[in-house]
């Protein structure tokens, strides 16, 4: 079993196109166990999105749109899959240290792509396992490691940095140095990355986890300490990383906000499919067609129209109120996996790396373990409960 979770997890990691075969193995796992509960309203919205898209994509005579609603239902699979097995505070934190020594690898390529800073073309073989010929923006090499896309990167190794965090945190003085150590390598290759929306991610997952650890005084420190770091980089752009490209960069955003938007007005309902603004006649930005709307929120709404947008607000709601629940429980992960759901909402601002396996393997590992860990803490509330009425019972059936 060890070995088959590693395995899974270099796939996943070491290949933008070998991820798929861990996430469809694991659909099948959970296919063959019939006793799996689903019900949850996570999992009832993730079947209901790939119904909606697919339904959006015929309507709208797309087959590569209706074919890319395969996805959501793999999501909709892997999150059943995780929540049964991965529902409690031992697991969950196994499974974590396997990713975060696989991920190190990944890092450690993205070390050596920075080194050697120079482009290349990859043949076929570098390319499955993610290595593409470096983004070069103005003669500086934004590294991706594995990933093969700096974004995706950058997501990745923020969440990467919050759950070193959390290890450092929780172990003995022995563990505390290799997480630290692991925590400074993601930190380093997180800025490398050249990925902004990453930064936001970070900032938000950050502020989410000292929230939930109950440090006051750390939230505001952390607050301002962004806040003032945007501010000076639009201020002294030549000192950061990019720096002299945010301004154009958020320029760019707001165009392609504007662009997709205007998409939503004339298909409000139904929207127009997943990857609708690539197809769509009149949306080109700068020559070129785009994938994506650059923000969760729009994107969302641009190809699965409001119907699809209030479906998605409402599972986050759900998975958020799962927190408080876990919070409640006093449960030791709580602050963790509140700060893995806000990288998502904050890189999700500029960015929606959802769409692809492993940016959207960020969102189903954390949502599916809030899920199974907070129906676990439910059950054995309820059959504690129970068990002391029953005892009340008894003792005035007796006396």
């Amino acid at each position: 079993m060890n070995m088959m979770t590693y395995l899974n997890i270099f796939l996943l990691i070491f290949s933008p196109y070998l991820a798929v075969i861990p996430m469809v193995a694991s659909g099948y796992k959970m296919i063959s166990k019939v006793n799996m509960d689903y019900k949850n309203k996570w999992n009832w919205g993730m079947l209901f999105l790939f119904i909606w898209s697919f339904t959006v994509g015929v309507f709208n005579k797309n087959p590569v749109s209706a074919s890319m609603s395969l996805i959501i239902l793999v999501y909709f699979f892997l999150s059943i899959y995780l929540e049964y097995n991965y529902n409690d505070e031992e697991k969950i934190e196994g499974l974590l240290k396997k990713v975060i020594i696989i991920s190190t690898f990944s890092a450690i390529v993205g070390v050596i792509e920075r080194i050697t800073e120079k482009s290349y073309n990859p043949n076929i073989f570098k390319y499955i396992f993610g290595m593409y010929p470096q983004f070069l923006v103005k003669g500086k090499c934004r590294i991706s490691g594995t990933f093969g896309n700096p974004n995706i990167a950058g997501a990745w190794f923020s969440a990467m940095v919050i759950i070193c965090l959390y290890f450092f945190q929780n172990s003995n003085k022995l563990k505390k140095i290799y997480y630290f150590s692991d925590m400074i390598l993601f930190s380093v290759v997180l800025l490398w990355t050249g990925s902004r929306g990453a930064l936001i991610g970070l900032a938000f997952g950050l502020i989410f986890y000292a929230y939930y650890k109950g440090h006051k005084k750390e939230i505001i420190f952390l607050a301002i300490s962004f806040t003032m770091l945007f501010l000076l980089a639009f201020i002294f752009p030549e000192i950061f990383y990019k720096g002299r490209d945010l301004i154009g960069t958020i320029d760019g955003r707001v165009e392609i906000w504007k662009k997709c938007l205007s998409m939503f007005k004339d298909k409000p309902i139904t929207g127009w499919g997943l990857a609708g603004t690539y197809y769509a006649k009149d949306f080109l930005y700068h020559g070129r067609r785009v994938y994506h709307g650059h923000n969760i929120w729009i994107t969302i709404a641009t190809t699965m129209g409001i119907v699809g947008l209030s479906v998605y607000v409402y599972m986050k709601w759900y998975v958020f109120n799962q927190i408080s629940l876990l919070d409640s429980y006093g449960s030791r992960l709580t602050p963790l996996l509140a700060g893995l759901e806000a990288i998502i909402i904050g890189q999700g601002l500029v960015d929606f790396i959802i769409c692809t396996p492993q940016g959207g393997m960020l969102l189903v590992i954390s949502s599916a373990c809030i899920n199974g860990l907070a129906n676990e803490y439910s059950n054995f509330e309820f059959d504690n409960s129970y068990l002391i009425s029953d005892f009340k019972d008894r003792w005035k059936t007796t006396y």
